[in-house]
């Protein structure tokens, strides 16, 4: 809630739909390059956590709501922040080596996160959008909806133009940047499709 009004999203899929973009600003901030191979050996363990700690989360709530009971533990909203920024990192990590597999033809094959103190740059990021996030919260409203507005569909256009590509066996062909526009504007086409579609459905069940 800002200024008493309920937020687009809730807590969990705020921070997951915003550590999508603070994730992949990381990984290139951290000097990963162009590189476009998945992570290797161990750092799916790491990896796997934070999709745990998520799913784990929102189980104990929906349950919690089904039996009208704390089940697990008491959700909470912060809880539900911290759970939903790894998710999206974990995303950022996945979409970051894809990104350049799509788009780049000179993109080199190695994994992302090859050394471990490559992955020291995501708890980072983590936590600094978390404790972002808790002072943004004197922001107006119009600020908060106007970015996660942005980052939703940002995040559905980039994944969007992804599947896209991938479906075409068009990966690498985007050397210019006319290319990459092309492709995002049909993934955010789909990205409008998508949430219209949604926003539909929910006014038929709800009203």
């Amino acid at each position: 809630m800002v200024g008493g009004q309920a937020l687009p999203l809730c807590a969990r899929c705020t921070g997951t739909f915003l550590g999508v973009p603070v994730g992949l600003l990381a990984l290139w901030a951290s000097g990963q390059g162009r590189r476009s191979g998945m992570p290797r050996g161990r750092v799916w363990i790491a990896l796997v956590l934070p999709v745990v700690a998520w799913m784990l989360d929102g189980a104990n709530a929906f349950v919690g709501d089904l039996l009208g009971r704390v089940w697990l533990y008491t959700p909470h909203n912060v809880l539900r922040l911290v759970t939903g920024t790894g998710f999206g990192l974990v995303l950022a990590v996945l979409l970051y080596p894809t990104i350049h597999y799509a788009l780049a033809p000179e993109a080199g094959d190695e994994p992302v996160l090859a050394r471990p103190r490559d992955g020291l740059v995501l708890p980072l990021a983590g936590a600094l959008q978390v404790a972002t996030l808790q002072v943004a919260t004197i922001a107006p409203y119009g600020v908060w909806a106007i970015a996660l507005a942005a980052a939703t569909t940002g995040v559905l256009t980039v994944v969007n133009a992804l599947l896209i590509i991938l479906a075409l066996n068009r990966e690498g062909t985007a050397q210019r940047w006319s290319s990459v526009a092309l492709y995002g504007v049909a993934g955010l086409g789909a990205a409008l499709a998508e949430t219209g579609t949604l926003a539909l459905v929910r006014r038929l069940v709800v009203g």
